[in-house]
């Protein structure tokens, strides 16, 4: 399979230049396109090879990387670029000139590996991204149900419930190079190891096959190492909550209406609590996202004197996330606040009885307190 990225590799120390050489040119995604050990033939050469990544030594004689990263950006904005170096010092100036990583001497192929995932994460926005149509709803919803339609709109009918499983893992690990051999026991760990690649092989084609039936876009790479799928972020309402989360830190009049559509989206655990072994920490995160998302919400309602959207905000969010005694406790205070004794002990009662029926604790002393005082 051909290289998805050229690379061109700036060191000024030979022997490591000839290993990076080595480490980059064994990576089935990343092409070679020139090693230059004086930074000042490198730019004289750039616009001739056009490589996707730059891979520049931070210390070099004449020009160093971070100045030579500055000027290659100024001819390609969207050049990629990742540091090397055996000095930890320099990082704050690297990201400076929005470096993908900096990488600590000697570079080792799981360094590499990790790089190469954001290379391949970065490249996805570039892509115009298409909105489904119709409702706005996703064809893939992944967030208290698990269920793909179609281009028409029809529900999906997977040929084999591993065909599920395997998508699933896809939309949870998206632009992410997977082992095949890995996804191989994933998926089919009570089988001898030829068997469990053969169901893999099998399995993949069926989910291209049954995606390209369904119209919907798939770009799923195969190289000798394994699989990588490319995700559109708006494919899922998973992909358009991580989308979002990453592109904002906090809610303000320029996307509180997206975020609503976010936070309201979450319905449940991811893929509605299907039981795959490997789906854990994806779930985790997930929540983990939905939990910041709600809290950014509350401080948005909050900050522009809207009590009453805060509050609903926290009891949507705490129909899913029944045991987080944070927002528990940030709903209590503010029914405290505004006075609302009823509302107050109503809730403060379910807390206390829901703590004791599942984790046999009582609710935090504070709010024990309060509740005494609120009666």
């Amino acid at each position: 399979m051909r290289a998805l990225f050229r690379v061109m590799i700036v060191e000024d120390e030979r022997p490591t230049l000839e290993l990076m050489e080595r480490l980059i040119g064994r990576h089935p995604l990343l092409e070679v396109a020139g090693t230059f050990d004086s930074p000042l033939e490198a730019m004289e050469r750039y616009p001739e090879l056009k490589p996707d990544v730059a891979f520049l030594d931070v210390e070099m004689p004449k020009m160093g990387g971070i100045e030579l990263a500055g000027k290659l950006k100024a001819a390609d904005e969207e050049l990629q670029v990742v540091f090397t170096t055996a000095y930890p010092g320099y990082a704050v100036d690297a990201f400076r000139v929005n470096a993908v990583d900096y990488l600590l001497k000697p570079v080792v192929p799981e360094d590499l590996e990790r790089v190469v995932s954001r290379i391949v994460k970065n490249r996805e926005p570039r892509a115009p991204l298409r909105r489904p149509e119709g409702s706005g709803e996703p064809p893939v919803r992944c967030l208290g149900t698990f269920e793909t339609r179609g281009a028409d709109g029809t529900l999906l009918n997977w040929p084999t419930r591993k065909t599920e499983e395997l998508f699933a893992y896809f939309l949870a690990f998206p632009n992410r190079l997977t082992d095949k051999w890995r996804l191989a026991d994933l998926l089919w760990p009570d089988l001898e190891e030829g068997r469990s690649l053969h169901n893999l092989h099998n399995t993949i084609y069926r989910l291209k096959k049954t995606l390209k039936e369904a119209n919907l876009e798939a770009r799923l790479t195969h190289t000798n190492e394994g699989y990588l799928y490319g995700a559109d972020p708006f494919q899922s309402d998973l992909g358009r909550l991580r989308e979002f989360m990453a592109r904002f830190s906090r809610i303000d009049g320029g996307n509180a209406e997206e975020a609503e559509e976010r936070f309201r989206s979450y319905r449940g655990a991811l893929f509605g609590g299907k039981d795959y072994p490997w789906s854990s920490a994806a779930a985790s995160e997930a929540a983990s996202q939905y939990a910041g998302l709600a809290r950014m919400l509350t401080a948005w309602h909050r900050e522009r004197g809207d009590p009453a959207s805060a509050k609903e905000t926290l009891r949507i969010y705490l129909d899913q996330a029944p045991l987080d005694e944070e927002k528990h406790a940030e709903l209590l205070r503010m029914y405290a606040d505004a006075g609302e004794t009823g509302n107050y002990i109503r809730h403060y009662e379910r807390f206390e009885r829901l703590l004791e029926e599942e984790l046999g604790i009582e609710p935090p002393e504070e709010l024990r307190r309060l509740a005494e005082r609120m009666r």
